[in-house]
């Protein structure tokens, strides 16, 4: 269960979510950014979905995700788009360039699988000081669901003749962390046989508004918003995200 080897949830991903898929978010960050003229960074930046985007829009956006194989799909899109951006591998809850960045954006809830609380604050901690002063966070989170809420028990994706499925398991759920822990398996299938198999933990913790609210200002960020599904609205009981902006003194 390394992200070092991660070259099926790379793949698959790269399916579910595609370059030019939004749920609104796109939109959201592209124009939220029109006014920004510094450097941009996006940590878990994937297979580039909102990365190129950005970056077609004339911004310079730097990119990091902690696997390899999510970046090697970026840079092959990027190439076929004539794009260059600097993409590396690193762990967001260490990784920081002083005063570096004009915005920090962190779209499709990817802070939520920071293994607990003091990670997520180590790494707000990180974005904040990789922003230059008046700089910006911008990120989502989805609503936490009931956690015995029902999962899709088996996930499927086809490209050409290959099959992709994920089978998720919830093994544990921690009240006191609020936090919830699954494994992943997703399998590669070509012509009925499996050629390729990774398991992959994943953690997923549960905030409230208030919470997350909350660990910004202790994060050192001043000016938080939050606003919900990437309309600029105040969040309401039916919301399925959670827009939350911040900047740094």
């Amino acid at each position: 269960m390394s992200w070092s080897h991660s070259a099926v949830v790379a793949e698959a991903y790269d399916i579910a979510q595609p370059l030019g898929k939004s749920v609104g978010d796109v939109e959201y960050y592209t124009d939220a950014l029109s006014d920004v003229s510094g450097r941009v960074l996006e940590p878990a930046c994937g297979t580039g979905r909102v990365l190129i985007r950005l970056s077609e829009a004339g911004h310079t956006v730097d990119g990091m995700d902690h696997s390899p194989d999510m970046l090697d799909i970026c840079r092959r899109h990027c190439r076929a788009r004539n794009l260059n951006p600097d993409l590396f591998v690193a762990d967001m809850s260490t990784f920081v360039r002083p005063e570096t960045y004009a915005a920090v954006i962190l779209p499709r809830g990817s802070i939520r699988n920071m293994p607990g609380r003091e990670e997520t604050l180590r790494a707000l901690r990180c974005f904040r000081e990789s922003l230059a002063p008046g700089g910006l966070l911008m990120l989502d989170v989805t609503i936490p669901l009931f956690v015995t809420a029902q999962l899709p028990l088996l996930e499927h994706w086809t490209r050409d003749d290959v099959v992709y499925t994920c089978e998720t398991l919830v093994i544990d759920y921690n009240p006191v962390l609020d936090r919830t822990v699954r494994y992943a398996r997703y399998m590669k299938w070509v012509d009925g046989e499996l050629v390729a198999t990774e398991l992959h933990r994943f953690y997923l913790q549960h905030w409230n508004i208030e919470g997350f609210s909350q660990i910004l200002v202790e994060a050192g960020f001043v000016d938080v918003r939050v606003a919900a599904d990437f309309t600029g609205e105040p969040p309401c009981r039916g919301s399925r995200y959670w827009n939350f902006s911040a900047r740094r003194p």
